[in-house]
């Protein structure tokens, strides 16, 4: 996994930015250097929750408890065998999901937030 920009998440990262001004303008009523810290605080968090929530994901720390949870319930009326659920696909092989853009993005986003902090605070 590279941790450089791409086109993905620089645009994400754009998008983001820009919703942060218009969410100053809609909130504050005016665009101050507070109020474009406190919404891009919560842009950058909800991003970089996104990636670790999908990194925990593809990473199988779910598997153990979904696997429970097929040999628990019953499927279709009848209870399932130990062949059934041995062939059921992991939810870690089921996620197809990149999660770099939002990851770059995220610390782009809180990057600029603590930029934006810095000058507030000098």
């Amino acid at each position: 996994m590279e941790l450089l920009p791409n086109k993905k998440s620089f645009t994400l990262y754009i998008v983001s930015i820009l919703s942060v001004i218009l969410l100053s303008f809609l909130i504050y009523q005016k665009l101050t250097l507070l109020s474009f810290i406190n919404i891009s605080f919560y842009f950058g968090i909800t991003l970089l929750f996104v990636a670790a929530f999908t990194i925990t994901l593809k990473g199988g720390f779910f598997d153990g408890i979904t696997y429970g949870f097929r040999r628990l319930f019953v499927s279709k009326g009848r209870e399932l065998s130990k062949e059934e659920v041995d062939e059921m696909i992991p939810v870690s092989e089921l996620l197809d999901f990149d999660h770099s853009p939002f990851l770059i993005s995220g610390l782009m986003v809180t990057g600029t937030m603590i930029l934006a902090l810095l000058i507030y605070y000098l």
